[in-house]
């Protein structure tokens, strides 16, 4: 089931087109990793999807409800965690998220402890925020973000600025919501950070959607190149998995489900074959990122 549905979404502000007939399903308790350069309209699009931004034209729909019909009420349903945000610098954690709970008739104070012990700032909830580094400023932000239990999170930039142990920690802390229960849609312009977490990536470049799918699916499946003197029986590698052959470098592309090259070789040489080459062809999220941003560099998008 599609949690989140946009059709047809474009954009303009004067003469500029921020988004461009955007289309895009995410499902259900997914983590959904929406790519793409700054600028190219991934803040703009999580706006439009809150209702805070009003489209000039398209369907956005959010756990079936109708944005433009009913923005109040996907807003009960989603928590968002923007680029910057704001907390009381003189209040503390627990007390910075007790005050917002009031918007949305407010949780008890086990509740909001919970909540900190979630994005590991059980240490710091009685510490007054002005005294927070970034990376605690980000995880405080992420449990106001989930003060509402939303069933779809948005989190736009969430690690921008954090060191590795505060990426990791985080992305931790996504696979942890997803495991509740939670859609996650997670905007970066990072592809490690997309490649590490996300179960599903979308495209976006210049407001146009590119392209969305499953990573694996993208950038194609682990494979095998194999060349060898003479030219192995295709029928002989099948029994590894799907086979193609690739003329441009005269050798077969074997699909696999795990690295077989150990036994793919004692096959070929029990076979007669004299293996000239067998290296393992791992999925690339940067290699098929840029080529598809590369290809579109030309395309003007309004």
């Amino acid at each position: 089931m599609a949690e989140i549905e946009i059709e047809g979404l474009t954009k303009s502000f004067g003469q500029f087109r921020a988004l461009d007939n955007l289309n895009l399903y995410v499902e259900e308790r997914d983590i959904f990793g929406f790519l793409g350069p700054n600028g190219s309209g991934k803040s703009t699009t999580i706006n439009c999807i809150l209702g805070l931004i009003k489209p000039d034209s398209g369907k956005i729909r959010v756990c079936g409800i109708d944005v433009e019909e009913n923005p109040l009420e996907v807003r009960r349903v989603c928590g968002y965690l923007p680029d910057n945000y704001g907390f009381y610098g003189n209040m503390t954690a627990i007390d910075n998220l007790k005050y917002f709970s009031e918007f949305y008739g407010g949780i008890s104070r086990d509740a909001i402890e919970e909540l900190l012990a979630l994005v590991g700032l059980s240490h710091a909830a009685e510490k007054k925020v002005s005294e927070f580094s970034r990376g605690m400023k980000q995880r405080l932000g992420l449990a106001q973000a989930i003060l509402n239990d939303p069933k779809v999170v948005f989190l736009d930039e969430p690690t921008y600025g954090l060191d590795p142990q505060g990426i990791a920690d985080f992305q931790k802390i996504m696979k942890d919501l997803q495991k509740k229960g939670k859609t996650i849609f997670f905007s970066s312009h990072i592809l490690s950070e997309v490649k590490e977490v996300c179960d599903t990536v979308g495209i976006i470049y210049r407001g146009r959607m590119l392209r969305v799918g499953k990573i694996s699916e993208l950038c194609g499946s682990l494979a095998v190149v194999v060349q060898t003197e003479p030219r192995a029986d295709e029928g002989l590698l099948k029994r590894f998995g799907r086979v193609s052959y690739d003329e441009k470098r005269d050798a077969w592309i074997v699909e696999v489900e795990k690295d077989c090259r150990v036994e793919l070789s004692k096959h070929l040489f029990e076979n007669g074959y004299v293996v000239k080459e067998l290296r393992l062809k791992v999925p690339n999220l940067e290699e098929f990122y840029f080529r598809l941003v590369r290809e579109n560099e030309g395309v003007n998008s309004g």
